[in-house]
């Protein structure tokens, strides 16, 4: 194939940095798979790879994001999005580009085994970068060396028996069998790091591709040289190993120019979270099996409804058809999205809102559910699926054609599944389906707090002849009854 290589920079000159470096080790790597390159973007061409920007060509085009500042993020115009790490991955996702994971190309070197007991240090920097240097106290135990661009890197590090550096600089010196503190105080990230690399940490600190957004643990004295008391000369040979296996730059380009679409079974499904916790996300929904699904997040909104209405505004930009919102706890199995795709399959053409836990129109608890945070296993007998007079909030499914937003007015973190369900019904219809998941909730007791009596409230004089249910109170009021409804809220604020 010709192949165009389109980014800000691609000379790999050391001057231009580490992206520059990338994309022309992706250039070299496609020359020895046998493709012609191209940089003039006038050439007709049969596939570009693109970086910073898209260029103007009728070629198909494969965009990277190999950073999480602005002018890395992904713009319009791609057929496929690549990000190099995870954490660029769920940058991109906020901003509604769905990508593929595929780390940065590596030429692997030869390995040169450092000295057993740790003498020479490579800073791998340039100096634009520098804020200050934190590192000064090193020139007291060790040979410390700060990177010379007019020197090759691979030169540099071979002399080094440990390299300090963020990024791709790390991965370099992998490739050449040395080993990596991550770290450094760079002008745009501060005085952070992820500490010495090995075999316990890499998998983690590779989800932020090197750069010491893992961990952020600040850089002292103190902590710097504890870190250098881990240096093992024989971690040499795992490191080489590891990005040889995961990094190796002809196998990365290959990954490039491969077909890169996902099977279509739930090409039109997307999820949207609210996220407060990074760690719950990445440990349980994320790590749940929602497959290449894309999962759009959104960082401590002011309210759950302003919240959810950006993400649905974000799912309805990429094309979706299905909208999932979802806690960053809630845990599905690998039969789940199968078994919602069969159960909508079911419903009629005016649905708005379907959920997996809920309550039906009598107000008796209906779906197939298991809250983690008790022991209690929730499997009704209905026949699925069910029109519903709520929906918990854990998992609300949006038939994006309805065009359902939730109103911005009401307040809090509770009630919006009961909105759901209620303004569903004016719409079309609302349902609970069976497909179940786990919740592993970290609220173990809950109280209902003045706002939701506040929202309550609005919700009965919105809705005055409709039945208010929530899963959150067991005990069904009718909606007529307000002063009962109230009264039974202050009961469960007393523990009765």
């Amino acid at each position: 194939m010709k192949i165009l290589i389109s980014a800000k920079y691609v000379s790999g000159n050391a001057n231009e940095g580490g992206s520059s470096r990338f994309m022309k080790c992706v250039a070299d790597s496609l020359v020895k798979l046998e493709h012609e390159i191209t940089y003039n973007a006038t050439d007709k061409c049969d596939l570009a790879i693109c970086s910073h920007d898209i260029i103007d060509n009728p070629a198909k085009k494969i965009f990277i994001s190999h950073g999480i500042i602005d002018a890395e993020r992904f713009v319009n115009g791609a057929d496929r999005y690549i990000s190099i790490s995870n954490e660029c991955k769920t940058v991109n996702d906020a901003y509604g580009f769905n990508s593929d994971v595929i780390p940065q190309p590596i030429k692997i070197g030869k390995r040169k085994k450092p000295n057993k007991k740790l003498k020479n240090i490579l800073i791998i920097r340039r100096s634009e970068q520098l804020k200050t240097d934190a590192l000064y106290f090193l020139n007291d135990n060790y040979n410390v060396k700060i990177s010379d661009i007019n020197i090759p890197i691979e030169k540099q590090i071979d002399w080094a028996d440990l390299c300090i550096t963020l990024g791709r600089g790390a991965l370099d010196s992998m490739s050449r069998g040395k080993p990596v503190l991550v770290a450094d105080n760079r002008n745009y990230i501060g005085a952070i790091g992820d500490g010495y690399v090995s075999s316990v940490n890499i998998d983690e600190i590779a989800k932020n591709n090197f750069s010491g957004r893992r961990f952020k643990i600040p850089i002292t004295k103190k902590w710097v040289l504890g870190e250098l008391k881990k240096y093992n000369s024989n971690d040499s040979e795992f490191l080489y190993n590891y990005v040889k296996e995961n990094h190796d730059s002809e196998m990365i380009v290959k990954k490039y120019i491969e077909d890169g679409e996902q099977p279509q079974i739930f090409s039109k499904f997307a999820f949207g979270c609210m996220n407060n916790d990074n760690y719950r996300l990445n440990a349980i929904l994320k790590n749940s099996s929602i497959g290449n699904v894309p999962c759009y997040t959104i960082e401590n909104p002011e309210g759950a409804t302003k919240g959810l209405n950006k993400l649905l505004d974000t799912i309805e930009k990429t094309g979706a058809e299905i909208g999932i919102l979802t806690h960053n706890d809630m845990f599905y199995r690998e039969h789940w999205l199968p078994s919602v795709k069969e159960q909508l399959s079911l419903l009629p053409e005016n649905w708005v809102i379907a959920g997996i836990v809920g309550k039906d129109e009598k107000g008796a608890l209906c779906g197939n559910f298991h809250d983690m945070s008790t022991p209690l296993w929730i499997k009704s007998q209905h026949d699925f699926p069910v029109e519903c007079s709520c929906i918990d909030e854990c998992t609300i499914i949006v038939n994006m054609k309805s065009g359902f937003r939730f109103d911005e007015k009401y307040e809090g973190w509770d009630l919006y599944g009961t909105y759901a369900a209620l303004k569903a019904k004016e719409m079309g219809t609302a349902w609970i389906i069976n497909a179940w998941a786990e919740h592993y909730c970290g609220r173990f007791k809950w109280e209902p707090s003045d706002t939701f009596k506040k929202m309550w409230k609005k919700l009965y004089d919105e809705f005055p002849n409709s039945w208010l249910d929530s899963t959150i109170v067991g005990k069904r009021v009718d909606g007529a009854d307000y002063e009962s409804w109230m009264k039974s809220l202050d009961n469960i604020s007393k523990g009765e």
